[in-house]
């Protein structure tokens, strides 16, 4: 009865899942289309580049701050529609702003347009998209219990999220070639995507509900800032998964691939060749569930880590030879894969560390130290590329012949950055392995507390009934 009790915990039901991931596609898809959100101010609008950069960057500062606003809003809920869920309606948020950011009219002063992108822009990611990362693992963990079961969902969630954003960049610029010839055809085009995608994204809160007993003896119990505080001190692992999202977020900020096949490869052509190769490795998703059984997750980064610096190294060796460049390429992935989509589990390990020294569960907040890590070292490794290229002599004139220098830090960009990242998230994930050997213990003394405050309960409840 036992076995079959825990096979029952374990089953993922079809349903549920597809509801679960709508969401996650969608959001996935406003990202993929905020990609053609400069193009649009430039040509549609009339607005300079340099000023466009400026009011995106200006805006992605916010995040880091409302980070902190948003993990302790998500801690400090408790509706009848549960902690996390009611942040769903979010989506529709983030929706509605981007069809009004490219509802934008051309005739406006460029002043206004500014403004307007700039809150509009500010509100779909620092406000609507931060508060839906916030509640994400926490309303996760309250509706889908199993670790087992959150493990198939983050992997073989993650191949549909992906082939969703697929089908968004390859359908998004035909449509935008035929329509997008003016601000109408923009508004068109926004439109055709953003109506059915806000529809779908709105059904996880529908049909997923939360477990209510996840939080039982616990409703009411309010998180204050001392207790985040506090969290900050005392939860060293929290500090190791921060530093394995951030070195993680600086290899992506690290985005020299149009320079490296520019200028070392000779061939832009080429790097729609490895975007399409890194499509093979989505079949190793299906099998995290199966080596979850055997491996912690922090064993999994571990493992993943060393393929990625076999990656880079083969990266920095193949200098314009594209079969070694693929190769690279694909073990780089791979890495990226456990780091990318088995969070939520880390983070219910780490609230299980926090109850375990006092403190309440907080997914919410233990997630904020991840989360602003993410945001920084990004920031933080697309401003040293142009710091070292201008350091080794980069030319930014049209048809420039870039010096050997230059040339060898584009490589060194490339490949060695990146691949001493991945030595770093080893090291933070040997910390955080050493938590996650002790969690089978903190939940067995847990579940034991919880037990005998349980009986002491009922056991004053009978005396006074007795009395």
């Amino acid at each position: 009865m036992k076995t079959e009790k825990l096979s029952n915990q374990d089953r993922l039901p079809v349903g549920k899942f597809l509801a679960w991931k709508a969401r996650d596609i969608s959001i996935a898809c406003v990202t993929v289309i905020m990609t053609y959100l400069t193009i649009f101010c430039t040509d549609a609008l009339g607005m300079p580049a340099a000023l466009v950069g400026t009011l995106l960057l200006a805006s992605k500062t916010c995040d880091g701050i409302t980070d902190i606003f948003a993990g302790f809003l998500v801690d400090n809920t408790n509706t009848r529609w549960g902690k996390g869920r009611p942040y769903e309606w979010c989506i529709l948020g983030a929706w509605g702003c981007t069809i009004l950011l490219f509802f934008c009219p051309g005739n406006w002063s460029l002043v206004i347009k500014s403004v307007w992108v700039f809150v509009m822009y500010t509100l779909v990611f620092s406000i609507f998209s931060t508060m839906l990362g916030a509640s994400q693992t926490p309303y996760m963990i309250r509706a889908f219990k199993s670790k087992v079961v959150i493990g198939k969902v983050a992997s073989y969630g993650g191949i549909l999220s992906m082939i969703g954003a697929i089908i968004i960049s390859v359908t998004f610029p035909i449509l935008m070639a035929k329509l997008a010839v003016s601000t109408a055809g923009w508004r068109t085009l926004i439109l055709i995507y953003g109506l059915p995608l806000a529809g779908l994204g709105i059904l996880r809160f529908i049909y997923v509900k939360e477990d209510p007993s996840i939080d039982a003896g616990a409703v009411g119990q309010q998180v204050s800032l001392t207790q985040i505080i506090e969290l900050f001190k005392k939860n060293k692992y929290a500090w190791a998964y921060a530093g394995i999202m951030g070195f993680y977020q600086m290899t992506v900020g690290l985005n020299v691939t149009t320079f490296y096949f520019k200028y070392v490869v000779g061939d832009l052509g080429l790097m729609g060749i490895m975007g399409m190769m890194s499509v093979v490795v989505l079949p190793v998703m299906f099998i995290f569930p199966t080596l979850m059984k055997k491996f912690n997750v922090s064993t999994l980064i571990i493992g993943g880590s060393f393929s990625a610096i076999i990656g880079y190294l083969l990266m920095f060796l193949a200098k314009s030879n594209m079969p070694m460049l693929i190769a690279g390429n694909v073990l780089m992935t791979v890495a990226s894969l456990p780091i990318a989509y088995l969070g939520a589990i880390i983070i219910m390990e780490l609230a299980t560390y926090n109850e375990s020294i006092g403190l309440p569960r907080m997914e919410g907040s233990t997630n904020i130290l991840s989360s602003f890590s993410n945001k920084v070292f990004n920031g933080v490794g697309a401003g040293i590329v142009g710091v070292l290229l201008g350091a080794a002599g980069y030319s930014s004139n049209a048809g420039a012949v870039q010096p050997e220098g230059a040339l060898l830090m584009i490589r060194v960009l490339y490949s060695i950055v990146p691949l001493i990242c991945f030595v770093l998230i080893i090291l933070c994930a040997l910390v955080l392995g050493k938590l996650e050997k002790k969690i089978p213990q903190l939940e067995k003394e847990l579940e034991e507390k919880k037990e005998e405050s349980k009986c002491l309960s009922d056991c004053s409840m009978t005396e006074m009934l007795s009395n």
